[in-house]
């Protein structure tokens, strides 16, 4: 490499740079004070106001939004079996692969879940590796980023066998289960979930990832009508969450989206 030309890593880190400037409210005035514009005079009087403990607790958050960005990119190119410099170069040359890339980095930086970072870097990656794949992969970004560790917690329990249907919903001797998830076997598995089930489906649901199988079915005795269970889409959500290969890499989606699953 000559003198002076950036390396993959100081091309990675611009890349980062890049996404959390245009995905977060605050990379967004720094990039303003950086052109001169109004809102990034406001973000440069703004900090003059800032404490010492403050100022250093914004320097924290926006560090660990930049680490994520980068990891993410990290992945993309592991998965796309690029050199992080070709990887990055890549997605330089496409406004529409630029696009994707910011929508996949702003869904990894405020994660806890080191799970969602891998799998929306091998979303990115998978779309960089055949455009052709960029629509069905950015569906899925869209539905990881809805959902964070609480609705993956949920998904995990929609994702096992049903209870028993007890007596004297079936007759005695007989073992059929629920078609789906009601509440109160929910609430069996995840007590704490009490009071905040009924927001945690309906991000679910918004994202296509849950639905509810007791339409036109009668309610049981003890009243409860709706039985929840995963999509086809929210399975292959869960499924890339749960999916790292041997080096800590997201494997591939079992059934790609294009194709209808048996």
């Amino acid at each position: 490499m000559e003198e002076g030309q950036p390396t993959p890593q100081d091309r990675a880190a611009l890349g980062a740079e890049v996404a959390l400037r245009a995905t977060t409210s605050a990379g967004a005035l720094v990039a303003g004070a950086a052109f001169g514009l109004e809102a990034g005079s406001a973000a440069l009087a703004g900090k003059e106001a800032l404490d010492v403990a403050g100022a250093r607790l914004i320097g924290q958050i926006l560090r660990y939004r930049e680490e994520r960005a980068a990891r993410v990119l990290s992945v993309g190119a592991a998965t796309a079996d690029l050199e992080l410099d070709r990887f990055v170069s890549s997605i330089e040359s496409s406004a529409r692969l630029l696009a994707f890339m910011a929508e996949s980095v702003e869904a990894a930086m405020d994660t806890p879940l080191e799970t969602k970072i891998r799998a929306l870097g091998g979303c990115l990656g998978r779309g960089v590796r055949d455009e052709a794949k960029v629509d069905e992969e950015r569906l899925r970004v869209r539905g990881l980023a809805r959902i964070d560790e609480p609705e993956v917690k949920l998904m995990e329990v929609l994702a096992r066998q049903t209870g028993l249907i007890p007596p004297p919903e079936v007759p005695e001797g007989e073992e059929h289960r629920w078609p789906g998830w009601r509440r109160p076997e929910i609430l069996s598995e995840l007590p704490g979930f009490a009071a905040v089930l009924d927001a945690s489906i309906a991000r679910l649901v918004s994202e296509g990832l849950v639905l509810d199988d007791g339409i036109g079915r009668l309610a049981a005795e003890d009243g409860f009508r709706q039985m929840w269970i995963l999509t086809d889409f929210g399975r292959d959500c869960l499924q890339l969450l749960r999916a790292v290969g041997p080096q800590g890499q997201p494997n591939e989606p079992t059934h790609p989206l294009s194709s209808p699953s048996a």
